[in-house]
């Protein structure tokens, strides 16, 4: 029988769905909800010493939406706005649930600091030390964050500061916004991490206002570069995942526009052990976890997987550079007659940016000569009525062995 039960790091949790670091865990109340909807774990929002503690601006949220659905969310919320005595109060009665948890913490690169707020976390219940070196917005202009996360160096020297001083795990979590995240991956590896987190918010700008000319969040009147989140920011992080599945030997904890059971698959397919879930949580509740659960229990019993270990990495042997991707060349476009509507998306998207192979009124008499099979007709159709067969034959090649001989 399928079961949810992860083991990572050493620590057994109830499933592999965590609640990251951010205003979901922004205080005990909410972390105690978490626990009672039955989450696998979570990170208690980003703490460090008092001297970095500042307020928040408000509003700090943005976002963009289709249709009343969530495309991307944008924030410039900072680290926690308490002291750690404060901490130290609404830590104590979740310590005494005996819940597994993870504490993010975060610094200047001054090393003492890091290691003080290791020993913190530590001293205060935390099953694992999470380091943020990541935070897009507010903390790199005070030399936190990001700012340490772009530099490896930087990253491997806070790793291993905390490393010393703690006999929890350590996970650093990573930010995306750096040209090759496995230089960075390696060097926490280096500096003793056990884990890493990937992905935190991408740099970046969701909304203009153009009639009043500023930008999201629109704080009286201004915007700022900010952490975008959300199911646009998702290729990134599963780009990311399976890069550093690839390239390090410690686990992974998957981060990154996780708003359904299936993206936390996906995460788990590419090498993540875990997933850490934010803006699902802001959209949809705490609740939406258990059928989460349910749903990913059904998926295991149908596929035979028993244990979440099973699935982790399955997908990576699919993963492939680009010259290693098979070319086969009578691939064509095959169209279900009785599900098209016949709305003519796919003769439009194809005449205007494409071969122009699909005539009307026949959409299903497709010019073989014509067609490019680069698939841009199945992927507008809106009812899935399109997929590509091979049709005349079938010639297979890679790119870096060039095509077969006539």
């Amino acid at each position: 029988m399928a079961r949810l039960e992860t083991e990572f790091l050493g620590v057994t949790f109830d499933n592999p769905f965590f609640i990251g670091s951010a205003s979901p865990t922004l205080s005990g109340k909410h972390l105690q909800k978490i626990i009672d909807k039955g989450w696998g774990s979570f990170v208690v929002k980003t703490l460090s010493v008092d001297k970095n503690i500042r307020p928040d601006v408000r509003p700090r949220l943005a976002s963009v939406r289709k249709d009343g659905t969530l495309s991307g969310l944008q924030n410039c919320e900072l680290i926690t706005t308490h002291h750690l005595d404060w901490w130290e109060r609404e830590l104590k009665p979740i310590q005494e649930t005996g819940a597994p948890f993870v504490t993010s913490i975060m610094a200047t690169p001054d090393l003492d600091d890091w290691a003080f707020m290791g020993r913190w976390a530590e001293e205060h219940g935390a099953s694992i030390v999470e380091l943020n070196v990541s935070c897009p917005h507010g903390c790199p202009e005070e030399h936190m964050g990001m700012f340490i996360g772009q530099d490896p160096q930087l990253v491997h020297d806070v790793t291993k500061a905390v490393k010393d001083e703690v006999s929890i795990p350590v996970m650093t979590k990573l930010t995306p916004n750096v040209m090759d995240i496995t230089q960075v991956g390696k060097a926490a590896e280096k500096g003793g991490a056990d884990a890493l987190a990937a992905i935190n918010t991408v740099a970046g700008i969701i909304d203009v206002d153009i009639y009043n000319a500023t930008a999201a969040p629109f704080v009286l009147g201004k915007g700022t570069i900010a952490g975008n989140s959300g199911p646009q920011v998702r290729p990134i992080g599963l780009r990311i995942i399976a890069e550093l599945a690839q390239s390090v030997n410690i686990p992974l904890s998957g981060i990154g526009g996780i708003d359904s059971w299936y993206n936390a698959i996906e995460y788990i397919m590419l090498g993540a052990t875990t997933t850490q879930n934010v803006t699902a949580a802001m959209w949809y509740g705490f609740g939406i976890v258990e059928k989460w659960k349910q749903k990913t229990l059904a998926f295991m019993e149908e596929e035979g997987y028993d244990t979440i270990d099973d699935m982790v990495g399955a997908a990576l042997d699919g993963v492939s550079s680009y010259d290693h991707l098979e070319v086969e060349d009578h691939l064509y476009p095959e169209v279900d007659d009785g599900k098209c509507l016949h709305c003519n998306r796919c003769t439009v998207a194809c005449a205007d940016t494409g071969g122009g192979a699909i005539k009307v009124p026949k959409i299903n008499d497709i010019n073989d000569e014509e067609c490019l099979g680069c698939a841009l007709c199945a992927v507008v159709c809106p009812v899935n009525a399109i997929e590509m067969v091979v049709r005349g034959g079938s010639r297979r090649w890679t790119r870096d062995e060039g095509p077969p001989q006539e």
